[in-house]
Protein backbone atom coordinates (compact mmCIF):
# COMPACT_ATOMS: atom_id res chain seq x y z
CA UNK A 1 0.00 0.00 0.00
CA UNK A 2 3.17 2.26 0.59
CA UNK A 3 4.76 1.68 -2.66
CA UNK A 4 1.34 2.36 -4.18
CA UNK A 5 0.68 5.55 -2.25
CA UNK A 6 4.42 6.43 -3.35
CA UNK A 7 3.94 6.05 -6.87
CA UNK A 8 0.32 8.00 -7.35
CA UNK A 9 1.60 11.04 -4.73
CA UNK A 10 5.19 11.44 -6.50
CA UNK A 11 3.16 11.09 -10.38
CA UNK A 12 0.46 13.29 -9.31
CA UNK A 13 3.02 16.41 -8.00
CA UNK A 14 5.28 15.53 -11.55
CA UNK A 15 2.63 15.95 -13.93
CA UNK A 16 0.91 19.01 -12.09
CA UNK A 17 4.44 20.72 -12.34
CA UNK A 18 5.01 19.11 -16.04
CA UNK A 19 1.56 20.58 -16.73
CA UNK A 20 2.63 24.37 -16.24
CA UNK A 21 6.48 23.63 -17.53
CA UNK A 22 4.82 21.86 -20.80
CA UNK A 23 2.15 24.57 -21.66
CA UNK A 24 4.96 26.73 -21.88
CA UNK A 25 6.75 24.31 -24.67
CA UNK A 26 3.17 24.79 -26.17
CA UNK A 27 3.29 28.87 -25.95
CA UNK A 28 7.02 28.20 -27.57
CA UNK A 29 5.12 26.26 -30.80
CA UNK A 30 2.57 28.48 -31.20
CA UNK A 31 4.71 31.60 -31.23
CA UNK A 32 7.09 29.50 -34.10
CA UNK A 33 4.36 28.53 -35.87
CA UNK A 34 2.88 32.05 -35.82
CA UNK A 35 6.02 33.68 -36.61
CA UNK A 36 7.68 31.22 -39.57
CA UNK A 37 4.59 29.06 -40.16
CA UNK A 38 5.50 25.48 -41.81
CA UNK A 39 7.51 25.67 -44.73
CA UNK A 40 11.75 25.14 -45.24
CA UNK A 41 13.14 27.72 -42.24
CA UNK A 42 10.63 25.44 -39.78
CA UNK A 43 11.73 22.28 -41.70
CA UNK A 44 15.84 23.20 -41.55
CA UNK A 45 15.18 24.38 -38.00
CA UNK A 46 13.82 20.86 -37.01
CA UNK A 47 16.51 18.63 -38.86
CA UNK A 48 18.97 21.08 -37.09
CA UNK A 49 17.55 20.31 -33.82
CA UNK A 50 16.54 16.68 -34.15
CA UNK A 51 20.22 15.68 -35.34
CA UNK A 52 21.92 16.30 -32.27
CA UNK A 53 18.49 14.81 -30.03
CA UNK A 54 19.34 11.67 -32.43
CA UNK A 55 22.97 11.08 -31.70
CA UNK A 56 22.69 12.07 -28.30
CA UNK A 57 19.35 9.47 -27.90
CA UNK A 58 22.34 6.87 -29.32
CA UNK A 59 24.77 7.57 -26.71
CA UNK A 60 24.30 9.35 -23.72
CA UNK A 61 20.22 8.03 -22.80
CA UNK A 62 21.96 4.46 -23.74
CA UNK A 63 24.78 5.35 -21.01
CA UNK A 64 22.18 6.96 -18.52
CA UNK A 65 20.26 4.59 -18.80
CA UNK A 66 22.72 1.83 -17.87
CA UNK A 67 23.93 4.39 -15.58
CA UNK A 68 20.58 4.27 -13.32
CA UNK A 69 20.07 1.13 -11.75
CA UNK A 70 24.16 1.15 -11.53
CA UNK A 71 23.93 3.95 -9.47
CA UNK A 72 20.67 2.43 -7.49
CA UNK A 73 23.08 -0.67 -6.62
CA UNK A 74 25.95 1.81 -5.49
CA UNK A 75 23.84 3.51 -2.89
CA UNK A 76 22.37 0.01 -1.45
CA UNK A 77 25.76 -1.47 -1.00
CA UNK A 78 28.22 1.65 -0.69
CA UNK A 79 26.53 4.26 0.58
CA UNK A 80 25.76 8.06 -0.75
CA UNK A 81 29.71 9.10 -0.99
CA UNK A 82 30.60 6.12 -3.27
CA UNK A 83 27.71 6.52 -5.49
CA UNK A 84 28.37 10.06 -5.91
CA UNK A 85 32.22 9.42 -7.29
CA UNK A 86 31.68 6.74 -9.36
CA UNK A 87 28.65 9.43 -11.13
CA UNK A 88 31.52 11.58 -11.41
CA UNK A 89 33.46 8.93 -12.97
CA UNK A 90 30.58 8.67 -15.60
CA UNK A 91 29.98 12.03 -16.42
CA UNK A 92 33.59 12.95 -17.06
CA UNK A 93 33.90 9.75 -19.52
CA UNK A 94 29.99 10.98 -20.95
CA UNK A 95 31.64 14.41 -21.51
CA UNK A 96 34.80 13.17 -23.00
CA UNK A 97 32.79 10.79 -25.85
CA UNK A 98 30.13 13.67 -26.13
CA UNK A 99 32.83 16.33 -27.42
CA UNK A 100 34.41 13.98 -29.38
CA UNK A 101 31.43 12.91 -31.06
CA UNK A 102 30.35 16.87 -31.17
CA UNK A 103 33.58 17.44 -33.29
CA UNK A 104 33.50 14.87 -35.80
CA UNK A 105 30.11 16.19 -36.52
CA UNK A 106 30.72 19.25 -36.78
CA UNK A 107 33.02 18.55 -39.53
CA UNK A 108 30.75 16.50 -41.45
CA UNK A 109 27.67 18.23 -40.82
CA UNK A 110 26.84 18.58 -44.54
CA UNK A 111 27.25 15.37 -45.41
CA UNK A 112 25.14 14.37 -42.38
CA UNK A 113 22.45 16.94 -43.56
CA UNK A 114 22.17 15.73 -47.26
CA UNK A 115 21.89 12.00 -46.23
CA UNK A 116 18.59 13.20 -45.03
CA UNK A 117 18.01 14.57 -48.48
CA UNK A 118 16.35 17.78 -47.85
CA UNK A 119 15.70 20.24 -50.62
CA UNK A 120 18.55 22.15 -52.04
CA UNK A 121 17.41 25.45 -50.14
CA UNK A 122 16.23 24.13 -47.15
CA UNK A 123 19.75 22.07 -46.94
CA UNK A 124 21.73 24.78 -47.12
CA UNK A 125 20.04 26.21 -44.03
CA UNK A 126 20.09 23.27 -42.00
CA UNK A 127 23.85 22.93 -42.20
CA UNK A 128 24.29 26.22 -41.16
CA UNK A 129 21.75 25.85 -38.13
CA UNK A 130 23.64 21.99 -37.53
CA UNK A 131 26.96 24.11 -36.69
CA UNK A 132 25.12 25.70 -34.05
CA UNK A 133 22.71 22.89 -32.39
CA UNK A 134 25.55 20.59 -32.22
CA UNK A 135 26.75 21.62 -28.96
CA UNK A 136 23.67 20.46 -27.43
CA UNK A 137 25.08 17.10 -27.61
CA UNK A 138 27.12 18.26 -24.59
CA UNK A 139 24.53 19.81 -22.52
CA UNK A 140 22.42 16.86 -23.26
CA UNK A 141 24.50 14.12 -21.77
CA UNK A 142 25.43 15.49 -19.05
CA UNK A 143 21.77 16.71 -18.19
CA UNK A 144 20.92 13.07 -18.55
CA UNK A 145 23.66 11.89 -15.58
CA UNK A 146 22.13 14.75 -13.92
CA UNK A 147 19.27 13.85 -13.80
CA UNK A 148 19.61 10.23 -12.90
CA UNK A 149 21.18 11.44 -9.77
CA UNK A 150 18.64 13.28 -8.84
CA UNK A 151 15.47 10.60 -10.01
CA UNK A 152 17.70 7.56 -7.38
CA UNK A 153 17.90 10.01 -4.85
CA UNK A 154 13.55 10.09 -5.84
CA UNK A 155 13.60 13.71 -5.80
CA UNK A 156 11.40 14.07 -9.10
CA UNK A 157 10.59 17.06 -8.93
CA UNK A 158 13.07 19.60 -10.56
CA UNK A 159 13.75 16.81 -13.25
CA UNK A 160 9.94 17.60 -14.07
CA UNK A 161 10.41 21.29 -14.59
CA UNK A 162 13.51 20.82 -17.00
CA UNK A 163 11.35 21.94 -19.59
CA UNK A 164 10.38 25.60 -18.04
CA UNK A 165 14.26 26.38 -18.40
CA UNK A 166 14.72 24.78 -22.01
CA UNK A 167 11.55 26.72 -23.25
CA UNK A 168 11.54 30.18 -21.51
CA UNK A 169 15.03 31.59 -23.81
CA UNK A 170 12.89 30.94 -27.03
CA UNK A 171 9.59 32.61 -25.67
CA UNK A 172 11.21 35.56 -24.86
CA UNK A 173 13.60 35.56 -28.51
CA UNK A 174 10.35 35.50 -30.14
CA UNK A 175 8.67 38.12 -27.83
CA UNK A 176 11.14 40.69 -27.64
CA UNK A 177 13.29 41.13 -30.40
CA UNK A 178 10.94 42.38 -33.67
CA UNK A 179 13.78 41.20 -36.00
CA UNK A 180 13.84 37.82 -35.19
CA UNK A 181 15.14 35.10 -37.72
CA UNK A 182 15.28 31.06 -37.50
CA UNK A 183 19.26 31.87 -36.83
CA UNK A 184 18.60 33.28 -33.49
CA UNK A 185 15.46 31.01 -32.62
CA UNK A 186 18.64 28.12 -33.03
CA UNK A 187 21.03 30.59 -30.55
CA UNK A 188 17.91 30.46 -28.02
CA UNK A 189 17.57 26.50 -27.90
CA UNK A 190 21.08 26.11 -27.63
CA UNK A 191 20.59 28.25 -24.40
CA UNK A 192 17.31 26.51 -23.62
CA UNK A 193 20.01 23.09 -23.19
CA UNK A 194 22.39 25.04 -20.88
CA UNK A 195 19.82 25.93 -18.24
CA UNK A 196 18.38 22.44 -18.51
CA UNK A 197 22.26 21.37 -17.16
CA UNK A 198 22.24 24.65 -14.67
CA UNK A 199 19.32 24.22 -12.68
CA UNK A 200 19.97 20.90 -11.19
CA UNK A 201 22.87 21.84 -9.82
CA UNK A 202 21.54 23.53 -6.77
CA UNK A 203 19.25 20.31 -6.30
CA UNK A 204 21.76 18.00 -6.50
CA UNK A 205 24.44 19.97 -4.00
CA UNK A 206 21.35 19.22 -1.31
CA UNK A 207 22.05 15.77 -2.00
CA UNK A 208 25.48 16.01 -1.30
CA UNK A 209 26.86 15.59 -4.77
CA UNK A 210 30.17 17.70 -5.51
CA UNK A 211 32.10 17.73 -9.05
CA UNK A 212 35.28 15.67 -8.66
CA UNK A 213 37.91 15.82 -12.26
CA UNK A 214 39.09 12.13 -12.27
CA UNK A 215 38.28 9.48 -14.84
CA UNK A 216 39.01 5.60 -13.70
CA UNK A 217 38.78 3.31 -16.56
CA UNK A 218 39.82 0.49 -14.76
CA UNK A 219 36.63 0.53 -12.48
CA UNK A 220 34.57 -2.88 -12.66
CA UNK A 221 31.32 -1.31 -12.38
CA UNK A 222 32.21 0.90 -15.62
CA UNK A 223 32.53 -1.88 -17.50
CA UNK A 224 29.25 -3.67 -16.74
CA UNK A 225 28.07 -0.56 -18.21
CA UNK A 226 30.05 -0.81 -21.10
CA UNK A 227 28.30 -4.32 -21.58
CA UNK A 228 25.05 -2.68 -21.28
CA UNK A 229 25.47 0.10 -23.82
CA UNK A 230 25.06 -1.31 -27.33
CA UNK A 231 21.82 -2.68 -26.28
CA UNK A 232 20.57 0.30 -24.89
CA UNK A 233 21.71 2.44 -27.93
CA UNK A 234 19.46 0.58 -29.90
CA UNK A 235 16.19 -0.36 -27.57
CA UNK A 236 16.02 3.64 -26.19
CA UNK A 237 17.18 4.88 -29.82
CA UNK A 238 14.43 3.24 -31.45
CA UNK A 239 11.58 6.45 -31.08
CA UNK A 240 14.56 8.70 -32.19
CA UNK A 241 15.18 6.39 -35.03
CA UNK A 242 12.03 6.05 -35.97
CA UNK A 243 11.09 10.08 -35.87
CA UNK A 244 14.35 10.04 -38.66
CA UNK A 245 12.58 7.92 -40.56
CA UNK A 246 9.60 9.95 -40.50
CA UNK A 247 10.93 13.39 -41.27
CA UNK A 248 13.02 11.38 -44.23
CA UNK A 249 10.13 9.96 -45.74
CA UNK A 250 8.31 13.12 -45.32
CA UNK A 251 10.78 15.21 -46.87
CA UNK A 252 9.55 13.47 -50.24
CA UNK A 253 6.31 14.69 -49.86
CA UNK A 254 4.99 18.60 -50.79
CA UNK A 255 6.84 21.33 -48.49
CA UNK A 256 6.03 21.62 -45.08
CA UNK A 257 5.48 18.13 -44.46
CA UNK A 258 8.12 17.49 -42.26
CA UNK A 259 7.01 20.60 -40.27
CA UNK A 260 3.24 19.21 -39.93
CA UNK A 261 4.64 16.16 -38.56
CA UNK A 262 7.05 17.81 -35.97
CA UNK A 263 3.95 19.57 -35.42
CA UNK A 264 1.85 16.66 -34.49
CA UNK A 265 4.57 14.92 -32.44
CA UNK A 266 4.91 17.85 -30.56
CA UNK A 267 1.51 17.48 -29.23
CA UNK A 268 1.84 13.91 -28.59
CA UNK A 269 5.19 14.24 -26.73
CA UNK A 270 3.36 16.91 -24.62
CA UNK A 271 0.78 14.36 -23.70
CA UNK A 272 3.25 11.65 -23.29
CA UNK A 273 5.24 14.15 -20.83
CA UNK A 274 2.58 15.14 -18.43
CA UNK A 275 1.36 11.37 -18.04
CA UNK A 276 3.73 8.61 -19.39
CA UNK A 277 7.43 10.65 -18.33
CA UNK A 278 5.82 11.56 -15.08
CA UNK A 279 4.98 7.55 -14.65
CA UNK A 280 8.00 6.15 -15.64
CA UNK A 281 10.38 8.88 -14.01
CA UNK A 282 8.95 8.55 -10.50
CA UNK A 283 8.54 4.30 -11.67
CA UNK A 284 11.48 3.54 -12.77
CA UNK A 285 14.17 4.39 -10.15
CA UNK A 286 11.36 2.83 -7.65
CA UNK A 287 11.73 -0.37 -9.42
CA UNK A 288 15.57 -0.38 -9.55
CA UNK A 289 15.46 0.72 -5.90
CA UNK A 290 13.45 -2.27 -4.94
CA UNK A 291 15.18 -4.50 -7.52
CA UNK A 292 18.27 -3.90 -5.18
CA UNK A 293 16.83 -4.38 -2.01
CA UNK A 294 15.58 -7.54 -2.96
CA UNK A 295 12.00 -6.85 -3.03
CA UNK A 296 10.71 -8.67 -6.13
CA UNK A 297 6.71 -8.50 -4.75
CA UNK A 298 7.05 -4.25 -4.84
CA UNK A 299 8.75 -4.40 -8.25
CA UNK A 300 6.19 -6.44 -9.27
CA UNK A 301 3.08 -4.39 -7.89
CA UNK A 302 4.96 -0.79 -9.03
CA UNK A 303 4.95 -2.07 -12.78
CA UNK A 304 0.79 -3.28 -12.50
CA UNK A 305 0.09 -0.58 -11.01
CA UNK A 306 1.64 1.71 -13.97
CA UNK A 307 0.07 -0.12 -16.66
CA UNK A 308 -3.13 0.74 -15.31
CA UNK A 309 -2.31 4.07 -14.47
CA UNK A 310 -1.43 4.93 -18.38
CA UNK A 311 -4.05 2.55 -19.34
CA UNK A 312 -6.98 4.90 -17.49
CA UNK A 313 -5.49 8.05 -18.34
CA UNK A 314 -4.11 7.54 -22.26
CA UNK A 315 -6.68 5.17 -23.45
CA UNK A 316 -9.55 7.58 -23.84
CA UNK A 317 -7.23 10.57 -24.38
CA UNK A 318 -6.18 9.00 -27.89
CA UNK A 319 -9.80 8.14 -28.61
CA UNK A 320 -10.52 12.22 -28.02
CA UNK A 321 -7.52 13.58 -29.52
CA UNK A 322 -8.44 11.24 -32.75
CA UNK A 323 -11.81 12.70 -32.90
CA UNK A 324 -10.90 16.11 -32.18
CA UNK A 325 -7.58 16.27 -33.81
CA UNK A 326 -8.59 19.34 -36.28
CA UNK A 327 -9.93 21.25 -33.55
CA UNK A 328 -7.05 20.75 -31.54
CA UNK A 329 -4.71 21.76 -34.36
CA UNK A 330 -6.74 24.93 -34.93
CA UNK A 331 -6.55 26.14 -31.38
CA UNK A 332 -3.10 25.74 -30.54
CA UNK A 333 -1.27 26.82 -34.18
CA UNK A 334 -3.57 28.15 -36.36
CA UNK A 335 -2.50 31.86 -36.51
CA UNK A 336 -0.33 33.90 -38.38
CA UNK A 337 0.98 32.40 -41.48
CA UNK A 338 -0.15 28.68 -40.46
CA UNK A 339 -2.65 28.90 -43.50
CA UNK A 340 -5.06 26.02 -44.13
CA UNK A 341 -2.82 24.30 -46.39
CA UNK A 342 -0.66 23.39 -42.90
CA UNK A 343 -3.72 22.70 -40.69
CA UNK A 344 -4.77 20.21 -43.10
CA UNK A 345 -2.07 18.18 -43.36
CA UNK A 346 -0.88 18.63 -39.44
CA UNK A 347 -4.50 17.59 -38.57
CA UNK A 348 -3.79 14.20 -40.85
CA UNK A 349 -0.43 13.42 -39.35
CA UNK A 350 -2.06 14.45 -35.36
CA UNK A 351 -5.03 11.65 -36.71
CA UNK A 352 -2.30 9.01 -36.94
CA UNK A 353 -0.46 9.78 -33.98
CA UNK A 354 -2.95 9.88 -31.86
CA UNK A 355 -3.85 6.06 -32.16
CA UNK A 356 -0.67 5.14 -30.68
CA UNK A 357 -0.61 7.45 -27.45
CA UNK A 358 -1.43 4.53 -25.31
CA UNK A 359 1.20 2.62 -26.51
CA UNK A 360 3.86 4.75 -26.56
CA UNK A 361 3.20 4.42 -23.00
CA UNK A 362 3.29 1.03 -22.40
CA UNK A 363 6.43 0.87 -24.36
CA UNK A 364 8.46 3.29 -21.90
CA UNK A 365 7.15 1.72 -18.87
CA UNK A 366 8.24 -1.91 -20.29
CA UNK A 367 11.12 -0.74 -21.39
CA UNK A 368 11.95 1.03 -18.17
CA UNK A 369 11.09 -2.36 -16.26
CA UNK A 370 13.68 -4.01 -18.47
CA UNK A 371 16.35 -1.49 -17.58
CA UNK A 372 15.54 -1.68 -14.23
CA UNK A 373 16.46 -5.41 -14.66
CA UNK A 374 19.49 -5.05 -16.58
CA UNK A 375 17.89 -7.09 -19.20
CA UNK A 376 18.83 -4.73 -22.26
CA UNK A 377 19.42 -7.22 -24.91
CA UNK A 378 15.70 -7.67 -24.86
CA UNK A 379 15.22 -3.94 -25.48
CA UNK A 380 17.41 -4.38 -28.11
CA UNK A 381 16.42 -6.91 -30.51
CA UNK A 382 12.83 -5.22 -29.92
CA UNK A 383 14.46 -1.93 -31.18
CA UNK A 384 15.48 -3.14 -34.18
CA UNK A 385 11.76 -4.95 -34.93
CA UNK A 386 10.09 -1.78 -34.10
CA UNK A 387 12.67 0.57 -37.01
CA UNK A 388 12.02 -2.53 -39.49
CA UNK A 389 8.58 -2.21 -39.02
CA UNK A 390 8.42 1.51 -39.03
CA UNK A 391 10.32 1.67 -41.96
CA UNK A 392 8.05 -0.48 -44.27
CA UNK A 393 4.87 0.61 -43.71
CA UNK A 394 5.99 4.24 -43.71
CA UNK A 395 7.57 4.08 -47.20
CA UNK A 396 4.06 1.78 -47.88
CA UNK A 397 1.41 3.74 -45.99
CA UNK A 398 3.11 6.78 -47.38
CA UNK A 399 2.69 6.45 -50.88
CA UNK A 400 -1.55 5.63 -50.44
CA UNK A 401 -2.09 8.25 -48.09
CA UNK A 402 0.72 10.53 -47.62
CA UNK A 403 1.47 12.05 -43.94
CA UNK A 404 -1.53 10.24 -42.16
CA UNK A 405 0.66 7.00 -43.60
CA UNK A 406 3.85 8.23 -41.85
CA UNK A 407 2.00 8.60 -38.58
CA UNK A 408 0.81 5.21 -38.70
CA UNK A 409 3.60 3.02 -39.81
CA UNK A 410 4.87 4.77 -36.11
CA UNK A 411 1.67 3.83 -34.53
CA UNK A 412 1.88 0.02 -35.92
CA UNK A 413 5.64 -0.07 -35.26
CA UNK A 414 4.93 0.61 -31.10
CA UNK A 415 2.24 -1.42 -30.66
CA UNK A 416 4.12 -4.41 -32.31
CA UNK A 417 7.12 -3.48 -29.80
CA UNK A 418 4.90 -3.05 -27.02
CA UNK A 419 3.16 -6.59 -27.35
CA UNK A 420 6.80 -7.97 -27.89
CA UNK A 421 7.77 -6.30 -24.73
CA UNK A 422 4.77 -7.85 -22.65
CA UNK A 423 5.65 -11.08 -23.78
CA UNK A 424 9.75 -10.91 -22.86
CA UNK A 425 8.56 -9.78 -19.25
CA UNK A 426 5.84 -12.13 -18.63
CA UNK A 427 8.72 -14.74 -19.51
CA UNK A 428 10.77 -12.54 -17.07
CA UNK A 429 9.07 -12.55 -14.53
CA UNK A 430 6.84 -16.02 -13.56
CA UNK A 431 4.67 -14.39 -10.65
CA UNK A 432 3.61 -11.35 -12.70
CA UNK A 433 -0.39 -11.40 -13.28
CA UNK A 434 -1.17 -10.54 -16.36
CA UNK A 435 -4.61 -11.06 -15.76
CA UNK A 436 -6.10 -8.89 -14.06
CA UNK A 437 -4.19 -6.04 -16.43
CA UNK A 438 -5.94 -7.29 -19.11
CA UNK A 439 -9.70 -7.46 -17.65
CA UNK A 440 -8.96 -3.99 -16.51
CA UNK A 441 -7.65 -2.43 -19.77
CA UNK A 442 -10.49 -4.29 -21.55
CA UNK A 443 -13.10 -2.25 -19.39
CA UNK A 444 -10.65 1.09 -19.79
CA UNK A 445 -11.15 0.10 -23.88
CA UNK A 446 -14.59 -0.08 -23.56
CA UNK A 447 -15.80 2.74 -21.91
CA UNK A 448 -13.28 4.69 -24.06
CA UNK A 449 -15.25 3.76 -27.17
CA UNK A 450 -18.70 4.13 -25.74
CA UNK A 451 -17.43 8.00 -24.63
CA UNK A 452 -16.06 7.82 -28.18
CA UNK A 453 -19.35 7.23 -29.63
CA UNK A 454 -21.16 9.49 -27.79
CA UNK A 455 -18.80 12.36 -28.77
CA UNK A 456 -18.63 11.45 -32.45
CA UNK A 457 -22.68 11.75 -33.01
CA UNK A 458 -22.07 15.04 -30.79
CA UNK A 459 -19.39 16.41 -33.08
CA UNK A 460 -21.59 15.94 -35.70
CA UNK A 461 -24.32 17.80 -34.08
CA UNK A 462 -21.63 20.54 -33.20
CA UNK A 463 -19.74 21.05 -36.27
CA UNK A 464 -20.94 24.19 -37.46
CA UNK A 465 -22.85 25.85 -34.81
CA UNK A 466 -19.78 26.35 -32.53
CA UNK A 467 -16.12 27.70 -32.77
CA UNK A 468 -13.41 24.84 -32.13
CA UNK A 469 -12.32 26.22 -28.68
CA UNK A 470 -16.22 25.62 -27.55
CA UNK A 471 -16.34 22.10 -29.59
CA UNK A 472 -13.09 21.01 -27.97
CA UNK A 473 -14.68 22.04 -23.93
CA UNK A 474 -18.13 20.21 -24.55
CA UNK A 475 -16.44 17.59 -25.56
CA UNK A 476 -13.75 17.29 -23.01
CA UNK A 477 -16.63 18.02 -20.22
CA UNK A 478 -19.29 15.54 -22.21
CA UNK A 479 -16.31 13.21 -22.15
CA UNK A 480 -14.78 12.62 -19.37
CA UNK A 481 -18.66 12.44 -17.35
CA UNK A 482 -19.58 9.29 -19.61
CA UNK A 483 -16.11 7.88 -19.01
CA UNK A 484 -15.05 8.49 -15.35
CA UNK A 485 -19.14 7.56 -15.07
CA UNK A 486 -18.85 4.26 -16.51
CA UNK A 487 -15.63 3.61 -14.76
CA UNK A 488 -16.69 4.05 -11.53
CA UNK A 489 -20.39 1.89 -13.21
CA UNK A 490 -17.17 -0.66 -13.54
CA UNK A 491 -15.79 -0.40 -10.36
CA UNK A 492 -12.07 0.16 -11.46
CA UNK A 493 -10.08 0.83 -8.09
CA UNK A 494 -7.35 2.42 -8.88
CA UNK A 495 -9.57 5.55 -10.28
CA UNK A 496 -10.82 5.56 -6.86
CA UNK A 497 -7.36 5.50 -5.32
CA UNK A 498 -6.54 8.21 -7.56
CA UNK A 499 -9.50 10.32 -6.48
CA UNK A 500 -9.16 9.45 -2.69
CA UNK A 501 -5.40 10.75 -2.90
CA UNK A 502 -6.23 14.36 -4.94
CA UNK A 503 -9.27 15.07 -2.08
CA UNK A 504 -6.46 14.13 0.72
CA UNK A 505 -4.16 16.88 -0.57
CA UNK A 506 -7.20 19.47 -1.34
CA UNK A 507 -8.17 18.74 2.15
CA UNK A 508 -4.68 19.36 3.27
Amino acid sequence: MKQKSSLIKSTFVIMIVSLISRFLGFARDMLIAKNFGAGIYTDAYNIAVSIPETIFTLVGLAISTAFLPMLSKVRAEKGQKEMNDFANNIINILFIISFFLFVITSLFSKEIVHILGPAEETGLIAIKLLRITLVNILFLSVNACFTALLQVNEDFVIPSILGLFFNLPMILYLLLFRNYDILGLTIANVIGNFFRVAVQVPSLITHEYKYKLFINFKDDRLKAIMVLILPVIIGAGANSLNMAVDQYIALKLPDGSVSALNYAQKLIVFINAIITTSVTSVAYPLMANMRNRGDVSGFLEILKKSIIYLSILLIPISVGVMIFSRDIITIVYARGEFTGYAINITTLALLGYGAGIFFTGVRDILNSTLFSSGKTKVTAINGIIGVVINIIFSITLSKYIGIMGIALASVIAMIVTSVLLFINIIKLEKNFNITEILKKVSIIIMNSIIMGAVLLTLLIYFENKFNSITILLLGVSIGAAIYLGLCYLFKVEELVEIKELILKKIKR
